[in-house]
């Protein structure tokens, strides 16, 4: 035990905002029972703040093939370095994640880890969270504000009175609350040529109480295809008003509306094998001779659909427009398709959404440079943010990215973007239509043919935004940008890493990926 006096830090590493909500509740928590906290994120707090504190409670969701967020790599990044002992701490780690990938709630993992290594010692052990995160968020943070109001008042004090369910906040019952909205607008923004199909979407917010801004996502509530859930009932040999044990709904029901059947879980693939990439779970089901209970207890809730939005409330503020491409692939002998852009596409003429706020990824004062790095839909939350420096008559220069495969087939928004350079709201735009010569280009050689323009940007103050794919574009932009930095900047690549790294803490490189 450390003979410090109490001290308690509440941080979190989030991309999507759940991890942020869920510290923020354990701070609101605390605070009402006696322990003023607050949550911050991971990259604020310095390691030297650490060596006074008794207890550490972090909240961390896993991005990409098992990485920390962006608002907790620096954290990660010292720590790992670290050799200060803390065996005054005491921590805790609540790890969000999704079991369809591999490296399931990794970086919540492998913080549990070198807090140990490093000397400190567990209030709790690790609670790995999959998917929706609400009740096993509540339940760790009833049992940790416990332990830590003894904690804080002694042994011989008496013990201070914690809800054992607490009420949910007012804002997590805005993050959640969910509105069902009629389709306005279903639109193609890809020619008929091309081979990817981008759609446009509006969807009428009237009534609804959702104000959303610049940079947030809309969470989309889908329901599977039908055909899909017929053929997995004509597999198990079943009909869609079959019940299985305990359960409230049909099975009909169920594989319709509650139940993924996309993504096969990872039990799932245990019982018939592993899924070969783009496998549902009908491909599995026809793979091995399994029962309806077995298949049933291995699926995973289905999950929303997040997208970002790609409006802005000061030109639309009774609509929220979304830029989705439809997912549509062979595997097998069959044509399998996502779960939430075929549903937009062509199965539905209303929509339950809910909003999801992205406090990390907003514009900032009118005056301030941007530069935006958008290929393919990463162009949505950017169009959003031109529309709103438009209305706002902002006076910051601008400058975007874009990239695709073809100017002719593939140019999302062409006409609107070239509108927004000739208005002045957007001072330069560099494209690159990777197909429409022998050697592909993309915007990354776009951004190293425009180095020392793009560092003068930063160096005036620019903020760096990125949204699209995470696997391949986000990690060769910020390749790029790191040695474009070391270039421009006569940097060796430890100070282009450290010059980087500052635009993270200081909130000026943002990414959107996914």
């Amino acid at each position: 035990m450390s003979d410090r006096e109490f001290s308690l830090v509440v941080a979190y590493g989030t991309d999507m905002g759940n991890a942020e909500d869920a510290a923020m509740s354990f701070a609101e928590a605390a605070t009402a029972a006696g322990i003023p906290a607050e949550a911050v994120e991971l990259n604020q707090v310095e390691l030297d703040h650490l060596s006074t504190t008794t207890h550490f409670i972090v909240v961390t969701s896993t991005f990409g093939d098992g990485e920390f967020p962006d608002t907790a790599t620096l954290f990660w990044e010292a720590i790992s370095a670290s050799t200060e002992r803390l065996e005054h701490m005491s921590f805790a780690v609540l790890a969000l994640g999704d079991t369809s990938y591999e490296l399931f709630c990794n970086a919540g993992k492998l913080l549990d880890a070198r807090l140990e290594e490093l000397g400190a010692t567990r209030l709790a052990d690790r609670v790995d969270v999959d998917g929706y995160y609400e009740e096993p968020a509540a339940a760790w943070t009833t049992d940790l504000v416990k332990q830590l109001t003894a904690a804080q008042a002694g042994p011989a004090a008496p013990p201070v009175a914690v809800a054992d369910n607490p009420e949910p906040t007012p804002r997590s019952q805005e993050r959640n609350r969910t509105f069902t909205t009629p389709l306005k607008v279903n639109r193609l923004l890809t020619s008929t040529e091309s081979d990817k199909e981008v759609r446009h979407y509006e969807l009428d917010l009237t009534g609804s109480g959702i104000a959303y801004q610049a940079g947030d996502s809309l969470a989309v509530h889908p329901a599977n295809d039908p055909d899909l859930v017929a053929a997995i009932l004509a597999e198990l040999k079943v009909g869609p008003e079959y019940r299985v044990a305990d359960a409230d709904e049909t099975l009909g029901v169920l594989l319709t509306e509650q139940l993924e059947i996309r993504t096969p879980s990872r039990a799932l693939q245990e019982l018939a094998g592993t899924a070969a990439y783009g496998e549902d779970v009908l491909d599995l089901i026809r793979r091995a001779d399994l029962t309806v209970d077995e298949v049933i207890d291995t699926l995973r809730p289905l999950q929303f659909r997040d997208y970002s939005i790609a409006s802005s409330p000061l030109v639309h503020p009774d609509r929220v427009h979304l830029t989705v491409a439809t997912v549509r692939y062979p595997a097998g002998d069959r044509q399998h398709g996502g779960v939430a852009s075929t549903y937009l596409a062509e199965r539905t003429q209303s929509v339950r959404i809910h909003l999801r706020p992205n406090h990390h990824f907003r514009l900032p004062a009118g005056d301030v440079p941007i530069i935006m790095i958008g290929p393919g839909t990463g162009i949505a939350p950017f169009r959003a943010f031109l529309q709103e420096r438009q209305a706002a008559a902002a006076s910051g220069r601008s400058w975007l990215f874009f990239g695709d495969r073809r100017r002719t087939t593939d140019f999302l928004y062409g006409e609107e973007l070239t509108g927004f350079v000739e208005s002045g709201t957007l001072t330069r735009l560099d494209l690159a239509f990777s197909r429409d010569q022998d050697a592909k280009v993309y915007v990354q050689q776009r951004m190293r043919e425009h180095a020392a323009e793009l560092f003068a940007w930063l160096q005036d103050g620019a903020y760096l935004y990125v949204c699209g794919d995470a696997d391949r574009m986000a990690k060769d932009v910020d390749a790029a940008l790191h040695e474009i930095v070391a270039e421009s900047g006569g940097m060796d690549a430890e100070a282009a890493h450290a010059y980087v790294n500052d635009l993270i803490k200081t909130h000026r490189y943002l990414r959107d990926v996914y």
